[in-house]
């Protein structure tokens, strides 16, 4: 048979998307234990979720560096030991700190799993903790904070969301170099008894999970003692009354920008909806805000929009930077952009491409057992229930134009968007 490359291959829709549920167990001390058990390779990976996160700390710089320092040192072992061994035995740890989760994730070989499983079980029960470690990667903080400062990127990020959370919301809150330089270890080393010790704890196992894999893990892991940790009551978030905050630049050859709107949540049925919109606006390279904004007027080198899950609600946000004589005319095409959405209904094609964009992207979280964790990790963490998969597929599959209009016109606004802009004032002028 001769292939015609002259002819363009069919494009036929996506089918049914489903995500297997993991399994879930529970270990002797009442952990629960989610279990994927899939693929080929003998690999797994394991993810431990700490209920706590910055908003459980007196400053967000407590938490962030609490889990780099677990990695610092544990009893017999200092960082560089701690590096070789994961090294020798092809392991890798990592670890994260979200509004209300810390996070310690390993990937191993299983063959190699009980040489390095107590090098974690060790680091949540008995970190050294180092001053000098503490003092070089406070120093590191600084510095890059420092650097950040100088990025109106950042200032307008910080801006952005003190304007949507209100300026005394815990989610809102910024780290200084002054609140850097005033924590000390004990300080990290009570956030780790109050938030790696004493609270809730999940633990996700994904991989070609063996009976020898399952056995390791109660082996070292029965042992903890978490407490209950009742869920966390979220102050309520509380907008700024004004919607535009300026900081100043002076000189500032572009502009940073930050726009955005509070919207529902990932448990409202018209979720699924709004994230393809999204997807339209500014979710994909082939977006709307990146041709009209990019390729044809040549404003920025990119902009996108994202929505963002949160524990109770979600925000929906457009980042992006612009040479400063472009900061009013790229706003301004935003919010046209925003209004065709609320408008007019998205034509055939165009819907149909970021249909079948948003569900290739939405089966690359097939791909592995690995793939699939990082979706369980992410829906625990945003509050998502675990089969949301599934009943989004349909949404997604059956949505229709006069669907995302009516979404559009209920959820996305532009008349309510808050902006955050850092750059040059004077040049820039009102907005």
């Amino acid at each position: 048979m001769t292939l015609d490359r002259t002819q363009q291959p069919p494009v036929t829709p996506f089918g049914a998307l489903s995500m297997p549920q993991p399994r879930i167990d529970r270990l002797n001390n009442g952990i629960e234990l989610f279990i994927v058990d899939k693929g080929d390779q003998e690999v797994c990976r394991l993810d431990i979720l700490f209920e706590g996160g910055r908003y459980a700390a007196t400053t967000p710089a407590i938490a962030d560096m609490t889990g780099p320092m677990l990695r610092k040192g544990i009893p017999g072992m200092d960082a560089e030991a701690i590096a070789e061994h994961l090294d020798y035995y092809g392991a890798w740890i990592q670890t994260g700190t979200t509004q209300h989760y810390s996070a310690i994730s390993l990937f191993s070989l299983n063959r190699n799993l009980d040489k390095v499983l107590p090098l974690i079980a060790s680091m949540i029960t008995a970190p050294s903790m180092p001053q000098k470690s503490f003092d070089v990667l406070r120093q590191q903080r600084i510095q890059q904070l420092e650097i950040n400062r100088q990025k109106v990127s950042f200032l307008a990020a910080e801006a952005f969301n003190t304007l949507l959370f209100g300026a005394s919301h815990p989610y809102a809150r910024t780290t200084s170099a002054q609140d850097l330089q005033s924590i000390t270890i004990h300080d990290l080393q009570q956030y780790h008894i109050n938030h790696y010790l004493n609270t809730g704890i999940r633990i996700l196992l994904s991989g070609r999970i063996s009976d020898k894999v399952l056995e390791l893990v109660h082996r070292h892991f029965d042992n903890l003692s978490p407490a209950y940790t009742p869920p966390v009551t979220v102050d309520p978030i509380a907008p700024e009354a004004t919607h535009t905050s300026f900081i100043h630049r002076p000189a500032a050859l572009q502009s940073g920008i930050r726009m955005g709107l509070p919207v529902i949540g990932s448990n409202h049925p018209d979720y699924p909806l709004l994230t393809m919109l999204n997807l339209v606006l500014g979710g994909y390279f082939g977006s709307r805000l990146m041709t009209n904004i990019r390729e044809e007027k040549g404003y920025t080198y990119g902009i996108s929009s994202h929505i963002v899950s949160m524990r109770k609600g979600a925000y929906f946000t457009i980042v992006t930077e612009t040479g400063t004589q472009y900061t009013q005319p790229l706003i301004e095409e935003v919010r046209n952009e925003m209004l065709q959405l609320c408008n007019n209904p998205i034509p055939h094609d165009e819907l149909e491409t970021a249909r079948n964009y948003l569900q290739g992207r939405r089966a690359r979280a097939l791909d592995s057992p690995f793939s699939m964790s990082d979706y369980f990790v992410s829906s625990i963490i945003s509050g998502t229930p675990l089969n949301y998969f599934n009943t989004e597929d349909e949404i997604i599959r059956t949505a229709t134009a006069d669907d995302l209009l009516r979404v559009a016109r209920t959820h996305l606004h532009p008349d309510n968007l808050y902006f955050a802009i850092a750059g040059d004032q004077d040049a820039i002028g009102a907005i």
